[in-house]
């Protein structure tokens, strides 16, 4: 099946696997310079809207929540949007909608198609900050699977830092061809401690080298976008470059649909 993936803004691409049209992580809000309430006395701001509005969506069979409590991830337009989808996959602790489904580690669930395709869904672990933070373990990742894939599995990260989960995926599945890592290296010092919340350039370094993929497509990384991500696109390529995984990475441009081989 003919995949193709579009990046709209941060963590939101859609994704269409032969006639399925999957959306991740919907930020959805048309609003510059919109302030979000991401934590109490952590706020970010947001420049620009997405690449392709909401009105200008296709119809969407079903939509991969990495979480629903932060704006970057679930903004107002794009809360109000999945309200009409079909489905929202997500982790248990946000399944609070009736069209939302669920899904503990390792849980599994299939996205079907009109014309008869059949794509696994496997929630995979992630955590959105240390151990401590509360409500870090309140998040997923994806793997995506379906018959013909010629280098293998797709793997979306979710909003996660670097941790024993990653090394559990590599352990149960060798078989991930693309992965589609949520970077910006989010952290709020001060008035939080300095940790942070998401993979920085040295952690996607790690977890390509670790999951060898043949594709890696950063998303989530935008600081000209985001005032609280922290890291360059110039020290993302420059810790892939040291790693030896530069020639995985394929950078998106925004509204641009990209066919893959996958």
């Amino acid at each position: 099946m003919e995949f193709a993936i579009t990046h709209l803004t941060t963590a939101c691409t859609l994704l269409e696997i032969g006639s399925v049209r999957i959306l991740t992580d919907p930020v959805l809000d048309n609003e510059r310079n919109k302030k979000y309430r991401l934590a109490p006395l952590a706020n970010a701001w947001r420049r620009i809207g997405p690449a392709i509005s909401r009105e200008k969506l296709p119809a969407i069979d079903a939509v991969l929540l990495s979480h629903a409590h932060h704006g970057d991830n679930l903004d107002d337009t794009g809360r109000d949007f999945i309200r009409t989808c079909k489905a929202v996959i997500t982790c248990e602790a946000d399944a609070t909608e009736p069209n939302y489904i669920g899904l503990p580690p390792w849980g599994e669930t299939t996205i079907s198609g009109d014309n008869g395709e059949r794509i696994q869904v496997i929630a995979t672990p992630a955590r959105h900050g240390p151990w401590w933070l509360p409500g870090a373990k309140d998040v997923t990742g994806f793997l995506l699977s379906w018959p013909g894939q010629v280098h293998g599995k797709v793997y979306i990260s979710g909003d996660t830092v670097f941790f024993g989960g990653i090394r559990k995926i590599h352990e149960c599945h060798h078989d991930i061809g693309t992965a589609i890592l949520h970077l910006g290296a989010v952290h709020f010092w001060p008035p939080y401690p300095p940790v942070r919340v998401t993979f920085n350039g040295v952690e996607a370094a790690r977890t390509a080298r670790l999951l060898q993929p043949k594709t890696v497509i950063p998303i989530h990384y935008e600081r000209s976008i985001w005032t609280h991500f922290k890291e360059s696109v110039e020290s993302y390529n420059r810790e892939f470059s040291e790693a030896g995984v530069s020639h995985m990475l394929r950078w998106l441009e925004h509204g641009k649909r990209m066919p893959l081989v996958v």
